[in-house]
């Protein structure tokens, strides 16, 4: 869904079928920015986040993180990973866009929106 989204948005989109895949494919081709899921084939999206900020070619992608989990430690742990934003299943298309094109612009937006802290 959000493939098909973004690139109808126009943007060139390449996905990864896991995590080991994800860390190759972002090393390899250091796209502008990373889009994960926090559950992933092979480790977690915040692993994904940490080894990518660990590469000293992948360190500076910002890395945005999409979890089902509104568990604080989930996302505590995400950030903490090097997660640059983390938001929270049910995430529209249209609202990754817009944060997508927030962060590629260098637009402050929130790591982690305050209404979920309620």
């Amino acid at each position: 869904m959000y493939r098909d989204s973004l690139t109808f948005a126009g943007f060139e989109v390449v996905t990864a079928g896991d995590a080991d895949r994800g860390y190759q494919l972002a090393t390899a081709l250091l796209p502008s920015i990373v889009v994960t899921d926090f559950r992933l084939p092979g480790g977690s999206g915040a692993d994904l986040c940490n080894r990518l900020k660990q590469h000293e070619s992948t360190e500076k992608i910002p890395t945005l993180l999409v979890t089902a989990s509104s568990q604080r430690r989930d996302v505590e742990k995400a950030l903490a990973d090097g997660c640059a934003v983390v938001r929270l299943k049910p995430y529209l298309p249209d609202q990754l866009e817009r944060d997508i094109r927030a962060i590629l612009a260098g637009d402050e937006i929130p790591r982690w929106p305050f209404e979920y802290n309620a």
